[in-house]
């Protein structure tokens, strides 16, 4: 009995030392997307910022200069690359849920509201993932 639990003990440390790179992520959790994004006051100011864009009158990047007021407005509304978790709940859902170099419908966020675009997406396998998630590498 003593043998058989030792053998459970070490299969059990082997498992955990083991896990945090076993661990089957989603497609999604491995994943960094660049994001950037207008925030204003209203969801008018932001359905008018979108059919702008939609119309090419603007760029997003141009309307983002001008009109956001976020910090990220010295960047054209870039606020760099993200893994899950890192955003607003709302914000994040939305960003996910796009396509490269589309603009979202206005989102809002306790911030007020957003346009957000989607300008690029890295892939990492698990153990890249893990890394950067905890600041490994």
């Amino acid at each position: 009995m003593k043998v058989v639990l030792n053998i459970l003990c070490w299969i059990l440390v082997a498992v955990c030392c083991y896990f945090p790179f076993a661990y089957p992520h989603s497609e999604m959790d491995r994943q960094e997307i660049k994001v950037s994004h207008i925030l204003v006051n209203t969801q008018e100011e932001a359905a008018n910022f979108k059919k702008e864009i939609d119309e090419k009158k603007q760029t997003f990047e141009q309307i983002a200069e001008k009109y956001s007021l976020c910090e990220s407005k010295k960047n054209k509304g870039d606020i760099g690359f993200n893994m899950r978790g890192r955003l607003i709940p709302d914000f994040e859902k939305a960003a996910y849920s796009l396509e490269v170099n589309k603009v979202s419908e206005p989102v809002q966020t306790t911030e007020g509201w957003h346009l957000i675009k989607v300008t690029e997406v890295k892939h990492y396998s698990d153990k890249e993932n893990f890394e950067r998630r905890y600041n490994y590498i």
